[in-house]
């Protein structure tokens, strides 16, 4: 509260000093930190010469002779356009947010969240175990940006310095180091990791619901997933991915309870350690979509790709459009890579070379777990294994803050499953067992860096599928194609192998080894596709495998990892709606072009909205509702496009549907995912299920019509409430909207901040499980989106340079810049840029040219 009265009344002088006439000084304080793009700049630490060229919005490419000054380079345009948003994701990797801010409840338990997690110590584990080939790319892109930062003031290279400075919050400029790279991946992994919050859920519902009512729920929560309706990345047709032993077709596997017997679930501590909520808004969970064609497929007779990842809405952008070109080729200077890459990080993410194409999206592994933990009752600072008294590991973690206040010392108990999530000042005289995580991401050796460096120079299926052996976490779908017209699949990562009574999905018992991790699924065994019969693949956060193939893993590798064990590759999918659009869509024409492609990310059908609606359009609502409107929206063509008041009025009945089913249950809003969605589906054929009758009434039992014409006659009063009676005015975009917030000063609360730092609120299509998702929620009739495509880019391998991309907000992250804001609307409106990665197209479209050369000695 201290800082935002500070700042107020800094942006009061500001105002007062710009009515006088006197407002140079803001704008100096704006634009100083605003980067050379034009002439030479000379930097210590470079070998040779390095040109960069950038186009009308302001997208670098890099030409540099050796890996070192390619490297550096990037380490240098990634500090000179984004160095607040390093610092900031820095710090949030590393748990230190309220050194930025000062104290601050939000981000003080955030920081204590993160710090009993250990992002910052599995940070500090990977780094330390580089491969030389991997600290050589972070020396040098470490040292890029320590050169351009060095010797320079916060204000020098951020507008965000400036103005905290003033409040009192000291922010010393540190160098950059490895540690801070791995920091943001453990940022990432755990973003785009499952499911302890899904675990934690379920322990409520454990703990609130009868035997009858908890079986009920079971059955729905999560539903059987529909292989037949929406059949999953890899198909029947495409296994045996490794040879098959004899047997393995009689081989069943069957999926363990959601509940792991033997757990007390009415006894366990769920309040956690600091509060992830911050977090949650900051870093919301992704979701994405791509599919590649063969040439078969595509008018040109190559192949085509498209990718559009869903991630939780930042400003500037998350990507950073960048090419990296050595100059010339050779074994000693491989790179020749155009793409997305993360500040923060060396390399391309997402891209292409001169032989391959890659894209990634989410897969709904479950890297972890929860254990109850049983203390010792002779001695509170020990846990009890299979009756052996161990000593909790006690890591004392330091958080300090900005704006001086006296740090807090922050002890963790760190249990053999993991770090003790919940908090509990005491374990004297209590019986809430507390519950200890384990996360895949924290055990070490990952050397995520080597595994970006390996894919942006392979050649082949071959060195692709090798680069991503380095590949741990965030286990991701990588589809694939190359020049030669092959298509692929691959996922790496870290999927655990767990006892055969051990879903995953709920707490298990911590007491005993026996639910205990056996090992990762072996890489060799892991889910891939190469040029598939039916020429297209299709990722989409859906089902990875069908039920066949843990049956074969189970065959292949029960005698290592034991009989008892449970081999499972998808932990709870998304239901296949996306997938399934998508399928259709390619399976419309009998050949595809990037037009068509581009038609197909900005698709707005709601397949839910046909399963649902008519549910509630066969009902009679007498007098309650106008004929004319429930007319209207039959007609409607379920697009929730931006001009839609059909799209208005069913996004406000399903979510007023599906609370009235599962508030009672869940205690909380519901989640818009489309595992509910499906859930709704099949409740809709199930009208004398108990999930229907509202369990905060005890004196009746609703049905489902009642519950259903209840929700609609809401939704209709309340749509009336905030947009008028006139429905033919009503629009989807008036509601659904994007808001790009900087960090922090975005969301300080005070509107002149706001107004200059963040990209302000923009309506647009889509939802949940629309191709082109932007899943949201719902804010006094607003639906804010939490989830957007971050980017999109179709690969075209008949020409790359016709391949196109488009990212959320802009280049820079400097407020004062023209490129901080200017694809916002081009995003919105699903419109693209020419990705172009040939040198003579690159020189074709250059606006400005800078050289980096040498520092000479002193």
């Amino acid at each position: 509260m201290k800082i935002i009265l500070r700042l107020l009344l800094i942006f009061i002088l500001i105002i007062a000093l710009s009515a006088a006439g006197l407002a140079g000084a803001f704008l100096y304080i704006s634009r100083r930190p605003l980067p050379q793009y034009a002439g030479t700049l000379s930097l210590p630490g470079l070998q040779g010469e390095v040109t960069i060229l950038r186009d009308e919005h302001g997208i670098p490419h890099i030409y540099a002779s050796t890996i070192a000054d390619l490297f550096f380079a990037e380490g240098v345009i990634h500090a000179q356009d984004r160095w607040w948003q390093m610092e900031f994701q820095r710090h949030v990797g590393m748990g230190r947010i309220s050194e930025l801010v000062g104290k601050r409840d939000a981000t003080f338990n955030s920081d204590r969240f993160i710090r009993t997690i250990g992002w910052n110590r599995a940070a500090q584990a990977d780094a330390a175990t580089m491969s030389p080939e991997s600290k050589a790319v972070m020396d040098a892109y470490s040292a890029g940006i320590n050169a351009y930062i060095g010797g320079k003031s916060g204000g020098q290279l951020a507008f965000e310095y400036s103005l905290l400075g003033i409040t009192g919050v000291n922010i010393p400029v540190e160098p950059w180091e490895a540690v801070h790279t791995f920091a943001w991946a453990k940022v990432m992994a755990w973003q785009l990791s499952g499911d302890y919050d899904f675990e934690l859920g379920a322990t409520l519902v454990a703990k609130r619901l009868d035997p009858d009512r908890r079986a009920a729920f079971m059955a729905l929560f999560p539903p059987a997933y529909p292989y037949a309706e929406h059949p999953p990345i890899v198909r029947d047709e495409d296994l045996p991915v490794t040879p098959q032993k004899p047997g393995a077709a009689g081989i069943t596997v069957s999926h363990p309870p959601l509940f792991v017997p033997e757990v007390d679930y009415g006894h366990i501590q769920t309040r956690l350690v600091g509060d992830s909520a911050y977090l949650d808004q900051l870093l919301p969970t992704g979701m994405s979509n791509s599919w590649v064609i063969s040439g078969a497929r595509a008018t040109s007779g190559k192949p085509l790709m498209a990718n559009d990842p869903h991630l939780g809405i930042q400003m500037p952008s998350l990507f950073y459009p960048v090419g990296l070109h050595c100059r010339p080729v050779t074994l000693d200077c491989p790179f020749d890579v155009t793409g997305f890459s993360l500040p923060s990080a060396p390399g391309v993410l997402i891209g292409h070379n001169a032989r391959i194409a890659w894209g990634l999206t989410t897969p709904n592994t479950d890297t972890m777990d929860l254990y109850t933990i049983t203390v010792d009752p002779n001695d509170s600072s020990r846990y009890l294994v299979d009756g052996e008294s161990l000593p909790f590991e006690i890591v004392t973690e330091e958080i300090k803050f900005g704006d001086g206040e006296p740090s807090v010392q922050l002890p963790v108990r760190v249990t053999r499953f993991g770090p003790i999530l919940t908090d509990i000042e005491s374990y004297k005289d209590t019986s809430e067992l507390p519950l200890a995580l384990k996360w895949a991401g924290s055990d070490g050796g990952y050397d995520i860096v080597a595994a970006l460096i390996n894919l942006n120079k392979a050649t082949d299926w071959d060195e692709f599928r090798a680069a991503l052996k380095d590949w741990g976490m965030p286990s991701q779908n990588f589809v694939y194609a190359d020049v030669d017209g092959n298509i692929g699949y691959q996922l790496p990562g870290r999927v655990p192998i767990r006892h055969k009574d051990h879903s995953g999905m709920s707490p298990a018992d911590g007491s005993t080894k026996k639910y205990d991790w056996r090992g990762y699924i072996p890489f060799e065994y892991m889910p891939r596709i190469y040029n598939p019969a039916r020429g297209y693949i299709v990722t989409a956060n859906h089902a990875i495998v069908p039920p066949a193939f843990n049956a074969q893993l189970a065959e292949a590798l029960s005698d290592q990892f034991g009989a008892d064990s449970y081999f499972n590759v998808d932990h709870v999918p998304a239901y296949g709606y996306r997938a399934w659009r998508a399928e259709e869509l390619l399976l419309a024409k009998d050949q595809h072009d990037s037009a068509s492609f581009k038609l197909m990310q900005a698709d707005n059908l709601s397949l839910p909205a046909y399963q649902i609606l008519p549910a509630a359009l066969n009902l009679d609502f007498g007098t309650a509702i106008p004929a004319d409107v429930l007319e209207w929206m039959g007609q409607w063509n379920y697009r929730l496009d931006m001009g839609s008041g059909q799209a208005l009025l069913y996004e406000k009945f399903y979510n007023t549907l599906s609370t009235k089913i599962w508030q009672d249950e869940l205690q909380g809003e519901p989640s818009t995912g489309d595992m509910l969605m499906w859930s709704n589906h099949l409740l809709l054929d199930q009208p004398n299920n108990p999930i229907w009758d509202d369990l905060t009434t005890t004196n009746r039992i609703e049905t489902r019509d009642e519950i259903i014409k209840a929700a609609f006659m809401e939704a209709y009063q309340e749509t009336i409430g905030i947009f008028g009676t006139d429905y033919r005015q009503w629009k989807w975009g008036d509601a659904h909207l994007a808001a790009f917030v900087s960090n922090p000063l975005g969301a300080s609360g005070i509107g002149p901040i706001e107004s200059y730092v963040n990209g302000g609120s923009v309506g647009i299509g889509g939802g949940t499980a629309t191709l082109n998702r932007a899943s949201y929620a719902s804010d006094g009739g607003r639906y804010y989106a939490t989830t957007i495509s971050t980017l999109r880019i179709i690969y075209d391998f008949s020409d790359f340079d016709q391949s196109l991309w488009m990212h959320t907000t802009g280049q820079s992250g400097h407020p004062a810049s023209n490129h901080y804001r200017d694809l916002i609307e081009l995003w919105r409106n699903v419109q693209f840029l020419p990705m172009i990665s040939s040198q003579a197209g690159v020189e074709g479209v250059a606006k400005n040219t800078l050289k980096l050369v040498p520092q000479p000695p002193n």
